[in-house]
Parts: C-alpha cells; sequence; structure tokens
C-alpha cells in the first residue's frame, strides 16, 4: 500500500503493471492512445504517480487521475468505482438520498494535479471500422482466423453480420446506437493483458443494440466474444460489455422482450445475472440461466458450446419448465 490506497494493485487490476523498482513516479507505454506512438509507445512516454494514481503521457499529451485511467483502457463507470474501493482509492458511503439503493461515492484522495478527464470525442470512425472489416477477410492465411473460427467458435457469417474487423493489433467490435450510428468500437485479444480495450471516446452499450434486432427471445450473454460465438451457433444473442457494465436504464431497450440472462459462472457474473434481472422487473420476462452451478471459475457460454457434442446446431431456447436453457 502507498499513499491512500494499493495504486499499484489498482493499476494491475487495469492490465497496467507499474514497475517494482519505480519509487514516487512509475514509467510505463501509453495506455490512453497506443497507436498514437510509434511501435505503440516501445519507449514508455507515460508517467504514473504510485502515490495517488494521477497520469500523464508526455508524448501525447492524455493526463488524468486513476478513474480516468480506468475509463480509457475499457471499464465501465461502475466498475471503475469497484475498483477503487476495493484497492482503497475511494470510499463508499451510503446516502439517504441513494435511489435504489445505489451508493454514492466520495473519492477520498485528492491529487496534486488537476484531474483531466479524457476527451469523450471518439477517435473511429465508420469508415475506420469498414477497412478494419475488410481486413479480417483480406488474407484466409492469418493464423489468427484459425484461432476465431475453431477455438472462439466464431462463424465468418456472424463476424461479417456485426463488423467485426481487425486493425493490425486486435480484432475490433464496433459499438452502434438504435439508429446504426457509431458509438464506440471495442478491440479484443484472446489471452491479451487486458482482453478487451476500448478506443479512445468510447460510450459502451449492448452489443448488438436491442433496437436493430427482430422480434422475440433473446439471451444476454457476458462480453463480445460469447455472444459472437452464441449467434455464430443460433443463438440470438447480445452482449453486456462485462459483468460490471450493465446500466439501468438500458432496462427499456429490452422492453416487452422473453430475455435469458446468461452471465459467466463465478460470483462477478452470477451477482450481475441478479443485477441486470432486478431492473428487467416489470418491463421484460427475464430469467436467468446458471450454465454451471456448481462451477465458479468463470465458465461461459463459449465453455458450454465446446462441451456440445454437435455445437452448430445449438440454439438459445426455453424449457417447457420454468428455466430456461441452451439447447442442441
Amino acid at each position: 500500500m502507498t499513499g491512500a490506497g494499493d495504486v499499484r494493485g489498482f493499476y494491475a487490476a487495469l492490465g497496467i503493471e507499474l514497475p517494482g523498482w519505480a519509487g514516487a513516479n512509475a514509467t510505463v507505454r501509453c495506455f490512453a492512445d497506443p497507436e498514437a506512438h510509434a511501435h505503440e509507445d516501445r519507449r514508455p512516454s507515460c508517467s504514473v504517480s504510485t502515490e495517488h494514481g494521477a497520469w500523464r503521457c508526455w508524448s501525447c499529451g492524455a493526463r488524468g487521475g486513476a478513474y480516468d485511467a480506468a475509463l480509457v483502457v475499457g471499464c465501465s463507470p461502475a466498475a471503475t468505482m469497484e475498483l477503487m474501493v476495493r484497492y482503497g482509492l475511494t470510499e463508499r458511503t451510503d446516502s439517504q438520498e441513494a435511489r435504489s439503493g445505489d451508493l454514492k461515492v466520495r473519492v477520498a484522495v485528492q491529487t496534486r494535479q488537476r484531474p483531466v478527464a479524457t476527451s469523450r470525442q471518439l477517435l473511429v470512425s465508420d469508415a475506420g471500422v469498414a477497412r478494419w472489416h475488410q481486413a479480417l477477410f483480406a488474407d484466409i492465411r492469418r493464423p489468427w482466423r484459425g484461432v476465431l473460427l475453431r477455438q472462439r467458435l466464431w462463424s465468418e457469417a456472424a463476424m461479417r453480420e456485426l463488423e467485426v474487423g481487425f486493425d493490425g493489433a486486435r480484432i475490433t467490435i464496433p459499438i452502434r446506437n438504435g439508429r446504426g450510428g457509431l458509438r464506440g468500437v471495442l478491440r479484443y485479444r484472446a489471452g491479451g493483458k487486458p482482453k478487451m480495450l476500448a478506443a479512445p471516446g468510447t460510450r459502451l452499450g449492448l452489443i448488438p443494440h436491442p433496437g436493430s434486432e427482430p422480434d422475440g427471445p433473446i439471451t444476454l450473454v457476458e462480453g463480445p466474444a460469447d455472444m459472437i460465438a452464441a449467434r455464430s451457433h443460433g443463438c440470438p444473442a447480445i452482449a453486456v460489455p462485462g459483468d460490471h457494465a450493465w446500466q439501468a436504464g438500458w432496462a427499456v431497450l429490452l422492453a416487452g422482450r422473453e430475455v435469458t440472462i446468461a452471465m459467466d459462472c463465478d460470483p462477478a457474473g452470477r451477482a450481475a445475472a441478479l443485477r441486470i434481472a432486478q431492473d428487467l422487473v416489470g418491463v421484460a420476462s427475464a430469467r436467468i440461466l446458471d450454465l454451471a452451478p456448481q462451477r465458479d471459475d468463470g465458465f461461459d457460454v463459449t465453455d458450454w458450446l465446446r462441451q456440445q457434442h454437435q455445437p452448430r446446431r445449438s440454439q438459445c431456447t426455453r424449457s417447457s419448465s420454468s428455466r430456461p436453457k441452451l439447447a442442441r
């Protein structure tokens, strides 16, 4: 622990390792916009205070506090607050003014420089999404294509439908609003640290937007990777960006639908499923599906599909009982 909290632990949770030998300031590669630097900032230019978590890239000018650091690597505001509480960078206090049991969070540390939030202007465009999408299918010999098709269980049809692309470093997954407007891009790399990044200016949302889906039952899953795998096997799945990313305001987007909630089999996933189900009360017909009640290791939809003898015939459905299930 340093200063008012565990700054090193907080940044490690974001996938940003602060050198153990560093003193008051640690130098790391820029995590705000690495593509803006030569060779992804191979010669680190970003300084992070190990005392209070403030950071600044001396090359591209991006800077902010610990909260801003979490946002730029793709954490939702709720997930960011949870991490800050966990590592002692904020304290959580109950408030009589809190609505529906929400918690107000008070920042417990003051940085010596004024934190500057990163720009909310989206730094990618439809042209970029189209270019990356074309790149994904330009060379069928790329080894990572086999990883997506065989190991991740993604189909080319699903990847084309969702405009999945490749930006030269990571798989890109666009986020669109109900009118088809681009609101962000997620950058995915299986086994990467972190596994998922968000392009600067990205606003999180359900993927794909429920308004673009035909009427009928849908299944909410945890993360775009599981969503693409599920849709590749006949399931009308929609991704919640992460176990802390769900926003209560998204419930109205699912109004009147039959919704199966199939989050990962671990404490965070099960807690998220309960929050989502509670927000859908009176809005949609929601049922929680626990794929493996006996497991607590993050077992997910993709893992479940791998276990099936004929996964490509799988589809999301609901049993005659009150409990929904994934069935072949």
